[in-house]
């Protein structure tokens, strides 16, 4: 029985807003928003990767979405220039660090094994996503200090303003207001 993209979307997006207003204790120190279609199979593999990684690291659901895997949605859409990423091709990878002011790096994923240029993506360390996985991973065991503005193939974004629950919340009210 295929799946509802607005009706799944929907459902994670209340979801994702509600554990960012209710986060309390250790805050992980980014939330990974993947922005997919539902033909992108490789988005989701990159996000199986990036969900077991996070669940080793302790992360909570708010901590890893993924939108559109079952093709864009209503939500998937609304949350483009909701966050700000109104030019971020999709699929995409956002990585939105916790703090004041808000910092976001983005870089845009394979829709399938193929690369830009035509290039085959292999899984490892030469690929801005898992370059920024790693980041991660060194920064909450206590390694190394979280900076992705040094990850290659990562590009920087500010935000305007606001603090995540506010903007995700504002997206959420617009969709469930439509």
């Amino acid at each position: 029985m295929p799946v509802d993209p607005d009706k799944h979307d929907v459902g994670k997006l209340a979801r994702w807003h509600e554990g960012l207003i209710s986060s309390t204790g250790n805050v992980f120190p980014v939330c990974a928003l993947f922005l997919a279609s539902g033909e992108h199979g490789r988005v989701h593999d990159i996000f199986r990767v990036y969900r077991s990684a996070f669940e080793e690291l302790g992360s909570e659901f708010h901590d890893l979405v993924i939108f559109g895997q079952h093709g864009i949605s209503t939500s998937s859409a609304a949350i483009v220039p909701g966050l700000w990423l109104n030019d971020l091709p999709i699929p995409s990878l956002t990585l939105i660090t916790r703090g004041n002011p808000l910092v976001c790096h983005t870089t845009v994923l394979p829709e399938d094994d193929a690369l830009p240029g035509g290039d085959v993506e292999k899984e490892s360390d030469d690929v801005p996503w898992m370059r920024a996985l790693n980041v991660i991973r060194g920064a909450v065991t206590g390694a190394s200090v979280l900076s992705l503005g040094s990850v290659e193939g990562l590009e920087s974004r500010g935000f305007p303003g606001g603090t995540l629950p506010e903007l995700v919340g504002q997206v959420r009210q617009q969709v469930e207001g439509a």
